[in-house]
C-alpha cells in the first residue's frame, strides 16, 4: 500500500508539474554578427504555436514580443494543428495582434503543408484561413525569396516548404544534393540571407545552400530533454535528433532551432520549456 501511495503521489506531482510547465515560456536571445549587416536590428521568431495561448488573447506572449522591439516577426511554420479547427481561429487572433507590432512573415510547416490536400477534412477551412491571414497583412510565403528591409538593412528572406515525404515518421529521408538549388535559387548572395525552413533535419543543406541564418522548429525541443545530453525523441519519432534545439554553426553559417511555443498529440515538456526567440543582427566588428 505504501508503494502504491508513493506511485500515485509521483503521478499526481508529475501531472501538476506538466500542467504548470505547459503554461509557461521563456525568451531566448541570440546575436548574429555579419559584415552584410549595416546597423543593429532585432527580429522575433515564433515557431510551432499550434494554437496555444499564454494569457487571455495571448497577451503574455504579445507583451514579450513587443519587448523585443522587432523590425519583423518571422514564423517558420505550424501556427495551427491541422486536424483541430479551433486552433485556426486562435492562430488568426494572434496574427491579428502581431501585425500591429511589426511586419509578419509566415512560412509553411508540415501542419500547413498537409492541408494542401483537398481530401483533408479541414482543407477548405485552411484556404479561408490563408485568405484571412493575408487580409490581416501577413505575408504568407511558400517556397520563394523576396528582398525586405530590416531597419536600415536590405536583406533577402527566403522560405522553403518541404514535401511531406521529408516528414516521414521514424527516419530522416535523405535530401538530394541538388534539391535546394532546384527548388530555391539563391539570389543576391552579397545581401544577408535569412531562410525559414520548418524541418531542422536538413540544417547542413540549408547552410551549404547559402543561408547566413536559418530558423527552424518542428522538433519542439525533442519533447523530453535530458540535461547535459539533449532531446530524447522528436515528434517525428526519431531518437536523439541531432538538430533538436538551440544554435548550430555550420561552416560559418547559423541554424537556430526553436523549441516552439505549443505542442500537439503528445503534450509533454520535460526540462524543455516553450520558447520565443529574440534575435539581434549586428554589424561585424
Amino acid at each position: 500500500m505504501i508503494i502504491l501511495a508513493i506511485i500515485l503521489v509521483v503521478i499526481l506531482v508529475y501531472i501538476i508539474w506538466q500542467r504548470w510547465e505547459l503554461g509557461r515560456f521563456e525568451t531566448t536571445r541570440y546575436q548574429i554578427c555579419s559584415a552584410k549587416i549595416q546597423k543593429p536590428v532585432a527580429v522575433a521568431v515564433i515557431s510551432d504555436l499550434h494554437g496555444f495561448t499564454y494569457g487571455r488573447n495571448n497577451e503574455r506572449l504579445l507583451e514579450k514580443v513587443k519587448e523585443i522591439n522587432p523590425a519583423a516577426i518571422l514564423i517558420p511554420g505550424d501556427m495551427l494543428v491541422s486536424k483541430y479547427a479551433d486552433t485556426y481561429e486562435t492562430a488568426l487572433e494572434t496574427l491579428a495582434q502581431l501585425v500591429k507590432i511589426a511586419p509578419v512573415y509566415y512560412s509553411y510547416g508540415n501542419h500547413e503543408s498537409r492541408l494542401r490536400d483537398p481530401e483533408r477534412i479541414n482543407h477548405l477551412l485552411f484556404l479561408q484561413y490563408l485568405e484571412n491571414a493575408r487580409a490581416l497583412g501577413v505575408t504568407v510565403m511558400e517556397t520563394e525569396s523576396r528582398g525586405i528591409t530590416l531597419g536600415d538593412n536590405q536583406v533577402v528572406l527566403s522560405a522553403l516548404e518541404l514535401e511531406l515525404d521529408y516528414y516521414e515518421k521514424g527516419r530522416i529521408v535523405p535530401m538530394e544534393d541538388t534539391y535546394m538549388q532546384e527548388h530555391l535559387r539563391l539570389q543576391q548572395p552579397k545581401l544577408f540571407q535569412i531562410l525559414l525552413a520548418h524541418n531542422p533535419a536538413y540544417a547542413p543543406q540549408y547552410a551549404a545552400w547559402g543561408a547566413d541564418v536559418t530558423f527552424c522548429g518542428h522538433n519542439h525541443g525533442g519533447l523530453i530533454r535530458i540535461p547535459g545530453i539533449g532531446s530524447l525523441v522528436s515528434p517525428q519519432i526519431t531518437l536523439f535528433p541531432q538538430y533538436d534545439a538551440g544554435e548550430f554553426e555550420i561552416n560559418g553559417r547559423h541554424v537556430i532551432v526553436s523549441r516552439g511555443l505549443g505542442t500537439h498529440t503528445f503534450h509533454i515538456r520535460v526540462f524543455n520549456r516553450a520558447q520565443l526567440l529574440a534575435v539581434e543582427f549586428l554589424p561585424q566588428e
